[in-house]
Protein backbone atom coordinates (compact mmCIF):
# COMPACT_ATOMS: atom_id res chain seq x y z
CA UNK A 1 0.00 0.00 0.00
CA UNK A 2 1.13 3.50 -0.98
CA UNK A 3 -1.36 5.18 1.75
CA UNK A 4 -3.86 5.70 -1.12
CA UNK A 5 -4.08 2.36 -3.18
CA UNK A 6 -3.81 -1.33 -1.89
CA UNK A 7 -2.54 -4.39 -3.95
CA UNK A 8 -3.97 -7.35 -3.92
CA UNK A 9 -2.39 -10.77 -4.33
CA UNK A 10 -3.78 -14.23 -4.87
CA UNK A 11 -2.12 -17.29 -3.73
CA UNK A 12 -3.38 -20.81 -3.97
CA UNK A 13 -3.01 -23.85 -1.32
CA UNK A 14 -4.23 -27.70 -2.31
CA UNK A 15 -5.62 -27.99 1.51
CA UNK A 16 -7.14 -24.97 3.80
CA UNK A 17 -6.81 -27.74 6.46
CA UNK A 18 -3.17 -28.17 5.98
CA UNK A 19 -1.68 -25.69 8.78
CA UNK A 20 2.30 -26.32 7.17
CA UNK A 21 0.53 -24.89 4.09
CA UNK A 22 -1.33 -21.98 6.38
CA UNK A 23 1.75 -21.29 8.12
CA UNK A 24 3.23 -18.66 5.56
CA UNK A 25 0.25 -17.15 4.54
CA UNK A 26 -0.74 -16.38 8.37
CA UNK A 27 2.67 -15.19 9.20
CA UNK A 28 3.06 -11.32 10.09
CA UNK A 29 -0.67 -10.92 9.01
CA UNK A 30 -3.03 -8.53 10.83
CA UNK A 31 -5.93 -10.56 10.05
CA UNK A 32 -7.36 -13.52 8.42
CA UNK A 33 -11.16 -14.16 7.65
CA UNK A 34 -12.00 -17.96 7.20
CA UNK A 35 -14.20 -17.99 4.91
CA UNK A 36 -13.44 -21.42 3.37
CA UNK A 37 -16.19 -24.24 4.23
CA UNK A 38 -17.57 -26.20 4.99
CA UNK A 39 -16.07 -26.71 8.22
CA UNK A 40 -18.25 -30.32 8.76
CA UNK A 41 -16.50 -32.85 10.57
CA UNK A 42 -13.48 -30.75 10.44
CA UNK A 43 -10.95 -29.65 13.48
CA UNK A 44 -10.53 -25.76 13.57
CA UNK A 45 -7.05 -26.04 12.27
CA UNK A 46 -7.08 -22.59 10.69
CA UNK A 47 -8.02 -21.04 14.20
CA UNK A 48 -5.30 -23.23 15.76
CA UNK A 49 -2.70 -22.22 13.19
CA UNK A 50 -3.42 -18.51 13.50
CA UNK A 51 -3.20 -19.16 17.55
CA UNK A 52 0.36 -20.43 16.88
CA UNK A 53 1.81 -17.61 14.29
CA UNK A 54 0.53 -14.93 16.95
CA UNK A 55 -2.37 -12.82 13.75
CA UNK A 56 -3.75 -10.23 15.78
CA UNK A 57 -7.66 -11.05 14.49
CA UNK A 58 -9.18 -13.78 13.53
CA UNK A 59 -12.87 -14.36 12.03
CA UNK A 60 -14.71 -17.00 10.80
CA UNK A 61 -18.18 -18.24 9.72
CA UNK A 62 -18.11 -21.58 10.64
CA UNK A 63 -21.38 -23.22 12.21
CA UNK A 64 -21.50 -26.92 12.98
CA UNK A 65 -21.43 -27.06 17.01
CA UNK A 66 -19.13 -29.56 17.48
CA UNK A 67 -16.59 -27.24 15.22
CA UNK A 68 -17.41 -24.35 17.32
CA UNK A 69 -16.63 -26.22 20.77
CA UNK A 70 -13.68 -27.26 19.42
CA UNK A 71 -12.64 -23.42 19.00
CA UNK A 72 -13.87 -22.77 22.13
CA UNK A 73 -11.80 -25.19 23.59
CA UNK A 74 -8.73 -23.09 22.47
CA UNK A 75 -9.17 -19.87 24.66
CA UNK A 76 -6.75 -20.12 27.09
CA UNK A 77 -4.39 -20.88 23.89
CA UNK A 78 -6.00 -17.76 21.83
CA UNK A 79 -5.30 -15.11 25.20
CA UNK A 80 -1.47 -16.13 25.63
CA UNK A 81 -1.10 -15.51 21.74
CA UNK A 82 -2.71 -11.93 21.61
CA UNK A 83 -5.09 -13.05 19.01
CA UNK A 84 -8.65 -12.34 19.23
CA UNK A 85 -11.28 -14.94 17.75
CA UNK A 86 -14.46 -14.32 17.16
CA UNK A 87 -16.35 -17.68 15.31
CA UNK A 88 -19.57 -18.00 13.45
CA UNK A 89 -19.33 -14.35 12.74
CA UNK A 90 -20.93 -14.34 9.14
CA UNK A 91 -25.08 -13.07 8.41
CA UNK A 92 -26.49 -16.38 10.26
CA UNK A 93 -25.21 -17.25 12.39
CA UNK A 94 -23.17 -14.21 13.04
CA UNK A 95 -25.19 -10.88 12.38
CA UNK A 96 -28.51 -12.79 13.34
CA UNK A 97 -26.79 -13.50 16.62
CA UNK A 98 -25.88 -9.89 17.41
CA UNK A 99 -30.16 -8.85 16.15
CA UNK A 100 -31.10 -11.86 19.02
CA UNK A 101 -29.33 -10.06 21.99
CA UNK A 102 -30.64 -6.45 20.96
CA UNK A 103 -33.91 -7.84 20.84
CA UNK A 104 -33.78 -9.56 24.05
CA UNK A 105 -32.32 -6.41 25.19
CA UNK A 106 -35.43 -4.12 23.79
CA UNK A 107 -37.67 -6.11 26.41
CA UNK A 108 -38.93 -4.42 29.59
CA UNK A 109 -36.64 -4.59 32.85
CA UNK A 110 -37.19 -7.87 34.86
CA UNK A 111 -38.58 -10.17 32.05
CA UNK A 112 -37.76 -13.96 31.88
CA UNK A 113 -36.70 -15.00 28.47
CA UNK A 114 -38.63 -17.69 27.58
CA UNK A 115 -38.27 -18.69 23.71
CA UNK A 116 -35.86 -17.83 21.08
CA UNK A 117 -36.16 -18.00 17.06
CA UNK A 118 -34.47 -17.64 14.41
CA UNK A 119 -36.05 -17.67 10.87
CA UNK A 120 -34.12 -17.11 7.57
CA UNK A 121 -34.67 -16.62 3.84
CA UNK A 122 -32.72 -16.93 0.71
CA UNK A 123 -33.93 -16.67 -3.12
CA UNK A 124 -30.81 -16.79 -5.99
CA UNK A 125 -27.50 -17.86 -4.96
CA UNK A 126 -25.48 -15.74 -7.51
CA UNK A 127 -22.96 -18.59 -8.25
CA UNK A 128 -22.41 -19.50 -5.03
CA UNK A 129 -25.28 -22.21 -5.17
CA UNK A 130 -23.14 -25.74 -5.36
CA UNK A 131 -21.26 -24.30 -2.09
CA UNK A 132 -24.63 -23.70 -0.12
CA UNK A 133 -26.36 -26.76 -1.15
CA UNK A 134 -23.35 -29.21 -0.35
CA UNK A 135 -23.23 -27.56 3.01
CA UNK A 136 -27.08 -27.71 3.41
CA UNK A 137 -27.01 -31.57 2.37
CA UNK A 138 -24.53 -32.45 4.88
CA UNK A 139 -26.60 -30.48 7.84
CA UNK A 140 -29.97 -32.75 6.68
CA UNK A 141 -28.02 -35.31 8.89
CA UNK A 142 -27.48 -33.98 12.04
CA UNK A 143 -29.75 -34.36 14.58
CA UNK A 144 -31.68 -30.48 15.51
CA UNK A 145 -30.03 -29.15 18.29
CA UNK A 146 -32.52 -26.89 19.95
CA UNK A 147 -34.03 -25.56 23.19
CA UNK A 148 -36.99 -27.51 24.64
CA UNK A 149 -37.92 -26.25 28.59
CA UNK A 150 -35.03 -24.49 28.79
CA UNK A 151 -32.66 -27.33 28.16
CA UNK A 152 -30.54 -28.17 24.67
CA UNK A 153 -32.13 -31.39 23.31
CA UNK A 154 -30.75 -32.81 20.15
CA UNK A 155 -34.28 -34.09 17.88
CA UNK A 156 -34.28 -37.07 15.45
CA UNK A 157 -35.77 -36.52 12.04
CA UNK A 158 -36.47 -32.83 12.51
CA UNK A 159 -34.07 -31.27 10.35
CA UNK A 160 -35.62 -30.67 6.85
CA UNK A 161 -39.30 -30.75 8.13
CA UNK A 162 -41.56 -27.82 6.63
CA UNK A 163 -42.27 -25.57 9.42
CA UNK A 164 -44.92 -23.55 7.75
CA UNK A 165 -45.03 -19.86 7.13
CA UNK A 166 -43.36 -17.06 8.42
CA UNK A 167 -44.07 -12.90 8.30
CA UNK A 168 -40.75 -11.62 6.97
CA UNK A 169 -42.08 -8.29 8.30
CA UNK A 170 -43.57 -6.77 10.76
CA UNK A 171 -45.72 -3.77 9.23
CA UNK A 172 -47.69 -5.25 6.73
CA UNK A 173 -47.07 -1.41 4.47
CA UNK A 174 -43.05 -1.94 4.70
CA UNK A 175 -41.05 -2.84 2.08
CA UNK A 176 -39.87 -6.69 3.54
CA UNK A 177 -43.76 -7.39 2.95
CA UNK A 178 -44.01 -6.66 -0.24
CA UNK A 179 -40.55 -7.41 -1.66
CA UNK A 180 -40.34 -10.80 0.74
CA UNK A 181 -43.99 -11.50 2.51
CA UNK A 182 -44.54 -14.89 3.96
CA UNK A 183 -42.34 -17.63 3.40
CA UNK A 184 -42.13 -21.63 3.90
CA UNK A 185 -39.25 -22.55 6.17
CA UNK A 186 -37.58 -25.49 7.11
CA UNK A 187 -35.85 -26.94 10.24
CA UNK A 188 -32.10 -26.50 9.92
CA UNK A 189 -29.17 -26.89 12.54
CA UNK A 190 -28.10 -23.99 12.65
CA UNK A 191 -26.09 -23.62 15.97
CA UNK A 192 -27.03 -20.60 17.27
CA UNK A 193 -30.94 -22.14 18.45
CA UNK A 194 -28.15 -23.58 20.77
CA UNK A 195 -25.78 -21.19 21.37
CA UNK A 196 -27.76 -17.94 21.87
CA UNK A 197 -30.18 -19.87 23.73
CA UNK A 198 -27.71 -20.71 26.56
CA UNK A 199 -26.34 -16.91 26.49
CA UNK A 200 -29.96 -15.54 27.33
CA UNK A 201 -30.63 -18.57 29.69
CA UNK A 202 -33.66 -19.42 27.93
CA UNK A 203 -36.62 -21.48 30.22
CA UNK A 204 -38.41 -22.66 26.75
CA UNK A 205 -38.03 -23.18 23.50
CA UNK A 206 -35.44 -22.13 20.52
CA UNK A 207 -35.80 -22.74 17.05
CA UNK A 208 -33.74 -22.33 13.86
CA UNK A 209 -34.91 -22.42 10.15
CA UNK A 210 -34.83 -21.42 6.79
CA UNK A 211 -36.61 -21.14 3.51
CA UNK A 212 -35.93 -20.24 -0.10
CA UNK A 213 -37.49 -19.42 -3.43
CA UNK A 214 -38.97 -20.51 -5.64
CA UNK A 215 -41.19 -22.29 -3.31
CA UNK A 216 -41.26 -25.77 -5.29
CA UNK A 217 -37.74 -26.03 -3.87
CA UNK A 218 -38.96 -25.94 0.09
CA UNK A 219 -41.33 -28.90 -0.92
CA UNK A 220 -38.62 -31.24 -2.75
CA UNK A 221 -36.12 -30.62 -0.08
CA UNK A 222 -38.86 -31.73 2.14
CA UNK A 223 -39.97 -34.87 0.59
CA UNK A 224 -36.37 -35.81 -0.16
CA UNK A 225 -35.61 -35.52 3.72
CA UNK A 226 -38.57 -37.68 4.03
CA UNK A 227 -37.05 -40.44 1.56
CA UNK A 228 -33.47 -40.74 1.81
CA UNK A 229 -32.10 -41.73 5.55
CA UNK A 230 -30.09 -39.30 7.48
CA UNK A 231 -26.99 -41.60 7.18
CA UNK A 232 -26.84 -40.68 3.25
CA UNK A 233 -27.33 -37.14 4.00
CA UNK A 234 -24.18 -37.35 6.45
CA UNK A 235 -22.06 -39.01 3.44
CA UNK A 236 -19.49 -36.12 2.03
CA UNK A 237 -19.92 -38.06 -1.10
CA UNK A 238 -23.47 -38.18 -1.47
CA UNK A 239 -24.69 -34.87 -0.28
CA UNK A 240 -22.05 -33.47 -2.95
CA UNK A 241 -23.34 -35.44 -5.63
CA UNK A 242 -26.83 -34.04 -4.89
CA UNK A 243 -25.48 -30.88 -5.02
CA UNK A 244 -23.85 -31.35 -8.65
CA UNK A 245 -27.03 -32.98 -9.24
CA UNK A 246 -28.97 -29.86 -8.93
CA UNK A 247 -26.76 -27.71 -9.75
CA UNK A 248 -28.43 -27.27 -13.12
CA UNK A 249 -31.46 -26.02 -11.91
CA UNK A 250 -30.03 -23.97 -9.40
CA UNK A 251 -28.22 -22.04 -12.29
CA UNK A 252 -31.55 -22.26 -14.16
CA UNK A 253 -33.28 -20.46 -11.17
CA UNK A 254 -30.85 -17.80 -10.65
CA UNK A 255 -31.27 -16.71 -13.91
CA UNK A 256 -34.92 -16.55 -13.93
CA UNK A 257 -34.43 -15.03 -10.32
CA UNK A 258 -32.62 -12.36 -12.09
CA UNK A 259 -34.59 -11.87 -15.00
CA UNK A 260 -38.08 -11.29 -13.17
CA UNK A 261 -36.26 -8.87 -10.55
CA UNK A 262 -37.33 -5.41 -10.47
CA UNK A 263 -33.94 -4.42 -9.95
CA UNK A 264 -32.22 -6.79 -11.95
CA UNK A 265 -30.53 -8.61 -9.12
CA UNK A 266 -32.02 -11.70 -8.88
CA UNK A 267 -30.74 -12.16 -4.97
CA UNK A 268 -32.81 -11.48 -1.89
CA UNK A 269 -31.88 -12.59 1.69
CA UNK A 270 -33.98 -11.82 5.15
CA UNK A 271 -34.05 -12.70 8.68
CA UNK A 272 -36.63 -12.63 11.52
CA UNK A 273 -35.71 -12.88 14.88
CA UNK A 274 -38.37 -13.39 17.75
CA UNK A 275 -37.54 -13.29 21.52
CA UNK A 276 -40.36 -14.01 23.94
CA UNK A 277 -40.29 -12.93 27.72
CA UNK A 278 -42.54 -13.11 30.35
CA UNK A 279 -42.82 -10.72 33.27
CA UNK A 280 -43.59 -10.84 36.97
CA UNK A 281 -47.69 -10.60 35.88
CA UNK A 282 -47.09 -13.05 33.76
CA UNK A 283 -48.20 -10.82 30.83
CA UNK A 284 -45.64 -12.31 27.82
CA UNK A 285 -44.26 -9.59 25.14
CA UNK A 286 -42.50 -10.62 21.95
CA UNK A 287 -39.25 -8.19 20.57
CA UNK A 288 -39.08 -9.24 16.73
CA UNK A 289 -35.94 -7.84 14.33
CA UNK A 290 -36.40 -7.89 10.94
CA UNK A 291 -33.46 -7.00 8.50
CA UNK A 292 -33.40 -7.40 4.61
CA UNK A 293 -30.31 -7.30 2.23
CA UNK A 294 -30.37 -7.38 -1.76
CA UNK A 295 -27.76 -10.48 -1.55
CA UNK A 296 -26.88 -12.97 0.91
CA UNK A 297 -23.56 -13.97 -0.29
CA UNK A 298 -22.69 -9.97 0.16
CA UNK A 299 -24.48 -10.12 3.57
CA UNK A 300 -22.18 -12.85 4.49
CA UNK A 301 -19.22 -10.85 3.29
CA UNK A 302 -20.30 -7.58 4.58
CA UNK A 303 -20.63 -9.25 8.22
CA UNK A 304 -17.10 -10.91 8.69
CA UNK A 305 -15.71 -7.96 7.10
CA UNK A 306 -17.27 -4.87 10.04
CA UNK A 307 -16.46 -7.65 12.72
CA UNK A 308 -13.06 -8.09 11.25
CA UNK A 309 -12.19 -3.99 11.25
CA UNK A 310 -14.03 -4.03 15.17
CA UNK A 311 -11.47 -6.93 16.15
CA UNK A 312 -8.81 -5.14 14.70
CA UNK A 313 -9.41 -1.49 16.26
CA UNK A 314 -9.37 -2.93 19.50
CA UNK A 315 -6.24 -4.83 19.37
CA UNK A 316 -4.70 -1.36 17.82
CA UNK A 317 -5.10 0.10 21.32
CA UNK A 318 -5.30 -2.57 23.50
CA UNK A 319 -3.44 -6.32 22.32
CA UNK A 320 -5.14 -9.44 23.87
CA UNK A 321 -6.37 -12.44 22.89
CA UNK A 322 -9.17 -14.82 23.41
CA UNK A 323 -11.90 -16.95 21.29
CA UNK A 324 -15.72 -16.02 21.55
CA UNK A 325 -18.79 -15.72 19.90
CA UNK A 326 -20.79 -13.14 18.81
CA UNK A 327 -23.29 -13.22 21.38
CA UNK A 328 -20.49 -12.85 23.90
CA UNK A 329 -18.34 -10.60 22.61
CA UNK A 330 -21.49 -8.05 22.45
CA UNK A 331 -23.38 -8.63 26.00
CA UNK A 332 -22.71 -4.81 26.51
CA UNK A 333 -25.18 -2.93 25.26
CA UNK A 334 -23.56 0.14 23.32
CA UNK A 335 -20.83 -1.68 21.58
CA UNK A 336 -24.00 -3.83 20.43
CA UNK A 337 -25.68 -0.87 19.32
CA UNK A 338 -22.46 0.44 17.37
CA UNK A 339 -22.22 -2.70 15.55
CA UNK A 340 -25.94 -2.95 14.68
CA UNK A 341 -25.75 0.46 13.01
CA UNK A 342 -22.59 -0.12 10.66
CA UNK A 343 -23.88 -3.82 9.85
CA UNK A 344 -26.86 -2.44 9.15
CA UNK A 345 -26.13 1.04 6.58
CA UNK A 346 -24.17 -1.50 4.37
CA UNK A 347 -24.13 -1.28 0.17
CA UNK A 348 -27.69 -3.17 -0.45
CA UNK A 349 -29.07 -3.32 2.58
CA UNK A 350 -33.15 -3.37 1.99
CA UNK A 351 -34.45 -2.82 5.50
CA UNK A 352 -33.69 -3.16 9.18
CA UNK A 353 -36.99 -3.00 11.66
CA UNK A 354 -34.80 -2.78 14.97
CA UNK A 355 -36.66 -4.17 17.72
CA UNK A 356 -40.39 -4.14 17.98
CA UNK A 357 -42.03 -5.28 21.01
CA UNK A 358 -45.18 -6.64 21.51
CA UNK A 359 -47.56 -7.79 23.77
CA UNK A 360 -48.13 -11.42 22.93
CA UNK A 361 -52.08 -12.15 22.35
CA UNK A 362 -53.27 -15.33 23.88
CA UNK A 363 -53.50 -18.02 21.21
CA UNK A 364 -51.11 -16.36 19.34
CA UNK A 365 -48.29 -17.91 16.93
CA UNK A 366 -44.70 -17.01 17.30
CA UNK A 367 -42.29 -18.29 14.61
CA UNK A 368 -43.33 -20.75 12.04
CA UNK A 369 -47.26 -21.45 11.47
CA UNK A 370 -47.52 -25.04 11.24
CA UNK A 371 -44.17 -26.06 13.98
CA UNK A 372 -46.28 -27.08 16.83
CA UNK A 373 -48.13 -29.81 14.89
CA UNK A 374 -44.90 -30.81 13.16
CA UNK A 375 -43.31 -31.27 16.97
CA UNK A 376 -46.52 -32.95 17.88
CA UNK A 377 -46.23 -35.38 15.06
CA UNK A 378 -42.47 -35.71 15.85
CA UNK A 379 -42.79 -36.67 19.41
CA UNK A 380 -45.53 -39.16 18.32
CA UNK A 381 -42.99 -40.91 15.57
CA UNK A 382 -40.03 -41.31 18.84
Amino acid sequence: SDGNSFAVEFKSISDVWDSKQLSPLFHNAAAVIHTAGPYHNRYPIPLRTAIETNVPVYVDVSDPLPYLDASLELNEDAISSGTKALIAAGAFPGMSNLMAMEAAGSLPPGCQIIDSGFNYFTAGLGGSGDVNLYITNLGFGDDMPQYEKGRLNYFKALTGKLLGQVDFFTDAESIMAKRVGSQQVFSWPFPEAATVARELQIKGRSHAAMGTAPEVWNVMLGLLVDIVPRPWWRNERFSQFMADFSQPLVKATDKWLQLSSPDGVGETHAMRIDVTAEDSNKDVFVSTIVQGHESFRQCVGQSAAEFCIDLLQEQSTDRSGGVSLVEQRYRDEDARKQMIEKMTSTPGTIDYSGAVVTRKANGATVGPSKMEEVLVLRSMEM
